[in-house]
Parts: C-alpha cells; sequence; structure tokens
C-alpha cells in the first residue's frame, strides 16, 4: 500500500514510518519546509512538501497515496500557542480530511491522544465508552482540541471516509532519527525531589507505532482503539526510573494544594502576559488526574500489544543518553 504519513518527522510519526517500512509499504511523507528529512530519504521515504495549513499543499500530497496515517498535531500547554493549536489539530487535520476524501483514500488512520478519551480521579482505566467528562473534566485546551480533531474524524465516517481512530498513551522510547529523546527520562537521572500527584498511561513509542499500522491494515471503520500501557501514577514511573538509573528516588508525591497555589499563580502570570511553557497554568491544572487505559479491544482486533515493563524503563532510559 502506498501511505502518506503526516508528523513522520516527529516523535510517533517517525516510528510510524519505520513500522510501514518492515510491514512492506511504500511510504510517503508530508514534511514541512525547513524540517530536516535526510534520515528519511536514506530509508527510501518519498518526502512531500506540505503543511496542514496550506490545503493545495494537502491535495498534492495524497495523489496516488492509498493509506494515511496522521500523526502530526501541536502539543505543548501554553496559552499563548491556543490558537495556533486549535489551528493546526482541528482545522488541519479537517483540511487532511477533505484532501483524503477528495483522493478517495482506501484507509485513514486518524491518531488522536489518550487526553480526548477523558481523565478521572481514581485510577480506573479509561475504554473506548468512557464518558467525556467536558467541563468537569481538568481544562487542557490540548486535550480539548483533540478531543474536536478525533469528533470531527469520526463525523466524517458518515460522509462515507473510511475512518479509524487510535488513542495512544504516554510514550517513551527511542526517537526514529536517532537523536536524543530527553523528558522525564533524563529528569529521572537527576533525582526529581517530589512528583504531582496523578499518572497516565504508559507504553513505548514503537510499540504504539505498530498498533497504527494494524489499524490501518484491519482495524474498523468507524471505530477507536486505545493503545495504552502500564497504568502507573507519576510517583511510580519516577521511581522505577531513577532505581534503573541508579538515581535518588523521588522523595514523594506533592500536595494538591500546591498544585491550587501553583495554578493560580501562573495564571495571574499568564493574564499579565508573563507565562512561559514551563510554567503554564495547565501543567498544574492536571495535577491529580489519571488517564490509565485499558487496551483489551485494541488487543482482540488489532493484536496490539506493549512490552514488559522493565523493557520499556530500559529503552526510555537509553533513549534520553542518546
Amino acid at each position: 500500500m502506498q501511505v502518506l504519513v503526516t508528523g513522520a518527522t516527529g516523535y510517533l510519526g517517525g516510528q510510524v514510518v519505520r513500522a510501514a517500512l518492515e510491514r512492506g509499504h511504500a511510504v510517503r511523507a508530508l514534511v514541512r519546509p525547513g524540517r530536516p528529512r535526510g534520515w528519511l530519504e536514506e530509508l527510501g521515504v518519498a518526502c512531500v512538501e506540505g503543511d496542514l495549513l496550506d490545503e493545495p499543499s494537502l491535495l498534492a500530497a495524497t495523489r496516488g497515496a492509498e493509506g494515511l496515517v496522521h500523526c502530526a498535531a501541536r502539543t505543548g500547554y501554553w496559552s499563548k500557542q491556543n490558537v495556533e493549536q486549535r489551528r493546526i489539530n482541528v482545522e488541519g487535520s479537517s483540511a487532511l480530511l477533505r484532501a483524503a476524501g477528495h483522493r478517495g483514500l482506501a484507509r485513514i488512520v486518524h491518531v488522536s491522544s489518550i487526553a480526548a478519551v477523558g481523565a478521572n480521579r481514581d485510577r480506573s482505566p479509561l475504554t473506548e465508552e468512557s464518558p467525556w467528562l467536558g467541563r468537569d473534566g481538568p481544562a487542557v485546551h490540548y486535550a480539548l482540541t483533540k478531543r474536536e480533531s478525533e469528533e470531527r474524524a469520526l463525523a466524517a465516517v458518515r460522509q462515507g471516509l473510511p475512518v479509524v481512530v487510535v488513542n495512544p498513551g504516554a510514550l517513551l522510547g527511542p526517537r526514529a532519527d536517532g537523536g536524543r529523546k530527553g523528558g522525564l527520562a533524563a529528569r529521572a537521572r537527576s533525582g526529581p525531589g517530589r512528583v504531582p500527584p496523578g499518572g497516565g498511561t504508559f507504553s513505548d513509542v514503537c510499540d504504539a507505532a505498530r498498533g497504527c499500522l494494524a489499524a490501518l491494515e484491519r482495524g474498523r471503520i468507524g471505530e477507536r482503539y486505545l493503545l495504552g500501557g502500564h497504568n502507573l501514577s507519576w510517583l511510580e514511573l519516577h521511581s522505577l526510573l531513577a532505581a534503573r538509573a541508579g538515581s535518588r528516588p523521588p522523595r514523594g508525591t506533592r500536595a494538591l494544594w500546591e498544585g491550587r497555589v501553583l495554578e493560580r499563580a501562573t495564571t495571574l502570570l499568564d493574564v499579565l502576559g508573563l507565562s512561559r511553557p514551563r510554567f503554564a497554568p495547565e501543567l498544574y491544572r492536571i495535577w491529580g488526574w489519571y488517564t490509565c487505559a485499558d487496551s483489551g479491544k485494541a488487543a482482540r482486533e488489532l493484536g496490539y500489544v506493549f512490552r514488559p515493563l522493565d523493557e520499556l524503563v530500559a529503552r526510555a532510559l537509553a533513549a534520553a543518553e542518546g
């Protein structure tokens, strides 16, 4: 199958490219102007310049494609990027669906997020049928844009588009281009002190990429599949990473009231125009919330599997070293 991958130079998208090649697909990558693409071309990937905000480029990129895995998204938690984030995640994804529909693609995988499924306080695993909390959940702009984008993708099924949705959780592990992947695995080496309350579902990026390809090949049109992993609190995950890295373990979990104070303080900075990404109010707003997942449906219908916890932790730390 001739498969177009968006977000191919990104974290998950790059591994989707590698997984597609391993499965014998011909791969085309949508690459924004100026993004490094040499490693993709070395793999034999046809790189097409384009942007989700440039609909003519999407029509050109989808010409001749049979399948599409849409990984591109604007991640992050900062109010100053909210407008751009919605333009890319919602309007850009809709433009891509229009282009795919115009070209008559046979299969479309829309990569959403566990954040678009929901969250809870009691750590119970989310399923594909979990109710969306809306205003009762944490107010996180990224999650809202991914939810709206997913809803539009599923609505397109009623118009005849062959869309399957996947919802990965938090991803760890190597970058497809061989670069260093820092984040929480890197912080674990220096000892994170106390960590926030809450947690989520964690899997290796390569396992999630294979899940995306399985959805492309045999997912049921109009269905969503949670591509989760190990359900852990932040304290449990950081403790595992620290133990494996031989560094100081976290000293415990921070109190919820601390998060409320920090949220109010950073909200004030936001109002004054003094906010910074590392001090975004949304980072404190999610304290105490869990996005654990039950991936049983993906296991049954897609053959989705995620690697053992020890291997996940080891690969995360190795990726942080580069």
